[in-house]
């Protein structure tokens, strides 16, 4: 009975042919337009008969008309109904047909092609039965035909033209589904001929009403269809019979099959109606296989162009690793080369410089670093007296200890016992607790005395005491405390000058200097000063990249820089902050800088190279003095000095009595000059703030 769920009514009266599919259980015929199939005709009841669904399928029941009800041509009250029944009321045919059920099936009412007639021989029956064969035989051709269509444009020449073919319609259109409407993709005439103007050939309203409802539209007569009424399209073409089939794939509607005849009333029948759905539904599968196909290949072309693409980016990429391991390889071949030159066992990566004079020094660092002697490094402030200790310790044997570092010329003379020998509670006021000394806070690790030549002789004394005991007694203490450091020492003075005027003992120097490493000052390894600079840029690292114009180099390569790195360092700290991103030009450079001049030899002639910096540094004091109002603090800050190393050398030449409009300070008198003589070790030359700071790590 599944072949009979649906019910399908080919209906023939005097006004017209309508077929009504049925998914119903239940059906009314009759005059009244209440019901559910209506036609006005007088000699049918209002209420004329009913079919209705049972278990064993439809069923006709006559409601007790006033002319009754026939079936195939015999009055029945009730009766089972079987394909191709013709039920008679009053001047309509209504013949039975029991489609197979399709999803989603709507009820539709629409025209239809002639209905079978009321009387039927047997000569009828064989030539239908025929004319089903070659239609069917017909079919399998025009379905291999669309088989062998192999991209979409071609099938759809091949649905069309096989459609006007099977049901020899005067002009047929193809419609395929879009997103909210629908788009005429082939319009022809019998034979492959093109229709001159596809858009105002078909009615839209036909086939988006096929393809809403999933169901075929069939109308014998369109202009005197009153379904299509409101239709202009209908009436503009003065259409007779058309038929729109949907082409349904599944749950998806592609489109719709478009055929009409604008000559012929009745050119398509129930059967046309139903091979061309048959049909319709083979063109749909194969469209959709079509577009499936060309989906597969498409994605196979992507998958093709993506990974050439990805070979391409490959190649691109084993190019740049290949350019980058090149240039890897080449470094390390640099660095080795490098090291084979300075012939050095450790790195020295916090020391940036590989002058001549630089190499020297790492070499002789290189070979004190594994030895358990003291150090004395000895240089001009500024020169890095410090990473050179930093150095000497970490890569040394002492390096998993701590390396812990004082300027001695910051700690007050009466803190200094305290400070690095450490104290009991009570010792003093303020003691109140025990304090371990610097010399405890390094045991077995490194003790770095900064500007050690700053001592008293009484400190002197009992550094001295220490270093050849090995053990310390805190302030207020008694018992000794045995401490095992290495002594890495600095200083910027001449201690040799020093010994020769008692102000430092001898004893405790040849303690201090088992290796004597003498840094050079920045002047005599300008090779240095481009690396430095761009190491100082980098270390900035605070905004957009800076350069240096070549004319700001030369100044920096001319310029002596009494305080040697820590000057540059501060130069380039002070450029990079005021002059964020581009380049640096000598304008951005301070005024002691850009009007800096080498001195003149001739002038210099005959005079002592002490005199000669004493003389650049007095003047270099009182300059930044004048330029601050003999403000000392903001005077430090611009020569690189601390507040108490700016003092001591003040009250050393004198300067700290000199006032605005006071009197000059005697011996001030003498020829200045531009700078001081090549290669001098003279007095002290400015040190940084943070050499107050003590190092512990």
């Amino acid at each position: 009975m599944a072949a009979m769920s649906r019910l399908r009514l080919f209906v023939k009266t005097p006004q017209g042919e309508r077929v009504y599919d049925v998914d119903r259980d239940e059906v009314v015929v009759g005059r009244d337009p209440a019901v559910d199939v209506s036609f006005d005709d007088r000699r049918a009841s209002r209420r004329h008969c009913r079919l209705v669904r049972h278990p064993d399928g439809w069923h006709l029941a006559d409601l007790q008309s006033s002319n009754g009800t026939t079936l195939n041509g015999n009055a029945v009250v009730e009766a089972r109904l079987t394909e191709g029944d013709r039920i008679g009321v009053g001047q309509a045919v209504l013949t039975v047909s029991f489609p197979e059920a399709r999803e989603g099936m709507l009820t539709v009412s629409r025209p239809v092609g002639s209905a079978v007639p009321p009387s039927r021989t047997p000569r009828d029956e064989l030539a239908d039965l025929r004319r089903e064969v070659r239609a069917l035989n017909h079919l399998v051709a025009l379905n291999r035909r669309i088989a062998e269509a192999e991209e979409e444009g071609a099938l759809l020449d091949a649905i069309l033209d096989a459609a006007i073919e099977l049901l020899g319609a005067s002009r047929g259109l193809l419609l395929l589904s879009a997103e909210d409407h629908v788009t005429v993709r082939r319009a022809r005439r019998p034979g492959g001929l093109p229709l001159e103007d596809p858009a105002a050939s078909v009615s839209v309203t036909v086939a988006q009403a096929a393809i809403r409802d999933r169901h075929s539209i069939v109308t014998a007569d369109a202009v005197a269809d009153a379904r299509f009424e409101r239709a202009a399209s209908i009436v503009g073409m003065n259409l007779r019979s058309v038929v729109c089939v949907p082409l349904l794939a599944g749950d998806l509607a592609l489109g719709a099959v478009y055929l009409d005849d604008a000559d012929r009333a009745g050119a398509f029948d129930a059967r046309d109606v139903a091979l061309l759905e048959a049909f319709a539904a083979q063109a749909a599968l194969a469209l959709q296989h079509c577009r499936q196909r060309k989906e597969a290949a498409d994605r196979r072309r992507e998958a093709v162009r993506q990974a050439r693409r990805a070979e391409r980016l490959n190649e691109r990429l084993r190019k740049v690793l290949k350019k980058r391991t090149t240039a890897l390889r080449q470094a390390r071949e640099d660095l080795v080369k490098q090291a084979d030159e300075l012939s050095l066992k450790y790195r020295y990566d916090q020391i940036v410089g590989r002058s001549a004079a630089m190499r020297d020094v790492l070499r002789l660092v290189d070979r004190v670093t594994d030895l358990s002697l003291p150090v004395l490094v000895v240089g001009e402030s500024g020169t890095g007296k410090e990473l050179i200790a930093r150095a000497i310790h970490f890569n040394g044997p002492r390096r998993r200890a701590r390396i812990v570092g004082e300027n001695c010329g910051a700690v007050p003379e009466t803190l200094m016992e305290s400070e690095f020998f450490g104290y009991v509670r009570g010792a003093f006021t303020g003691a109140v607790r025990d304090h371990a000394g610097l010399f405890e806070q390094a045991d077995k690790g490194t003790l770095f005395l900064d500007e050690v030549g700053e001592t008293s002789l009484e400190m002197q004394k009992k550094l001295l005491r220490v270093l050849e005991e090995g053990e310390v007694r805190r302030v207020g203490g008694k018992a000794s405390v045995p401490v095992d450091v290495r002594i890495v020492s600095a200083t910027n003075r001449d201690l040799a000058e020093m010994l020769k005027d008692g102000r430092f003992r001898e004893d405790l120097y040849y303690r201090l200097a088992g290796v004597v490493i003498a840094l050079p000052p920045l002047r005599d390894r300008k090779d240095d000063i481009e690396p430095l600079v761009a190491h100082f840029l980098a270390e900035a690292g605070a905004g957009a990249p800076l350069t240096l114009e070549p004319a700001t180099l030369e100044l920096l390569l001319a310029y002596d820089w009494p305080g040697n790195v820590r000057e540059l360092r501060n130069e380039i700290r002070r450029v990079a902050a005021l002059h964020a991103g581009g380049s640096i030009r000598p304008e951005h450079l301070s005024p002691r800088i850009t009007a800096y001049r080498p001195p003149d030899p001739e002038r210099l002639a005959g005079r002592q190279l002490r005199t000669l910096v004493e003389d650049l540094e007095r003047r270099v004091l009182r300059s930044s003095l004048q330029r601050h109002a003999w403000n000392k603090s903001r005077a430090a800050e611009e020569l690189g000095l601390s507040r108490l190393g700016l003092r001591k050398k003040l009250e050393r030449y004198g300067l700290d009595e000199e006032q605005p409009g006071g009197r000059a300070p005697a011996g001030d008198g003498a020829e200045p000059t531009d700078g001081p003589g090549e290669g001098a070790e003279g007095p002290d030359l400015p040190e940084m703030a943070d050499d107050d700071e003590p190092i512990t790590e």
